[in-house]
């Protein structure tokens, strides 16, 4: 959120979120806007890779919400804001390690009635992101002392078939 901040520093409010706006959310944080509130919607999958650590799929929204300013009606604002998001977001890592750049990214108009009587405007920026988790067996770079290999598919495991490259 951090780089949200700093490349959108004339947010009220840019924060976490603890998942999908209702109308009872949306009455509680339109007090500061503009805003955008960063959600986790989902771990859609997770598995293991070679290194022993887990990889998990992150879907994350960043919730843009927006009212009505003396020089800038709210439609105008909610875009320009997610404009600069769809800047920002793609590649992503955010500063954490074991996290893989952000991709899939895409916006969402959250119109409705219930929104527009509240007096805001309200898009969803939607992005997939990677991270591991878990302990990776090569961490500190400890290699193998010996090393053989063998092209031959037909005497797998037959120690002659193999050549030592390393130790």
């Amino acid at each position: 959120m951090d780089k949200i901040n700093a490349q959108l520093p004339e947010l009220k409010a840019v924060a976490p979120h603890p998942g999908r706006f209702n109308l009872d959310e949306l009455k509680r944080i339109a007090t500061q806007l503009p805003a955008v509130r960063v959600a986790l919607m989902g771990m859609p999958r997770v598995h293991m890779l070679e290194t022993g650590e887990n990889e998990a799929v992150l879907r994350l929204a960043a919730f843009v919400v927006t009212g009505d300013r003396r020089q800038l009606p709210k439609d105008e604002a909610a875009l320009a804001i997610v404009e600069s998001l769809l800047v920002l977001i793609p590649g992503q890592r955010w500063g954490v390690t074991g996290t893989i750049d952000a991709k899939g990214v895409k916006a969402d108009n959250l119109f409705s009635g219930q929104v527009e009587r509240q007096g805001v405007a309200m898009w969803a920026v939607t992005w997939e992101q990677s991270i591991r988790i878990g302990q990776d067996v090569w961490d500190g770079g400890i290699l193998p002392s010996t090393v053989y290999v063998s092209d031959d598919v037909e005497h797998f495991g037959d120690e002659m078939a193999y050549d030592k490259v390393l130790g």
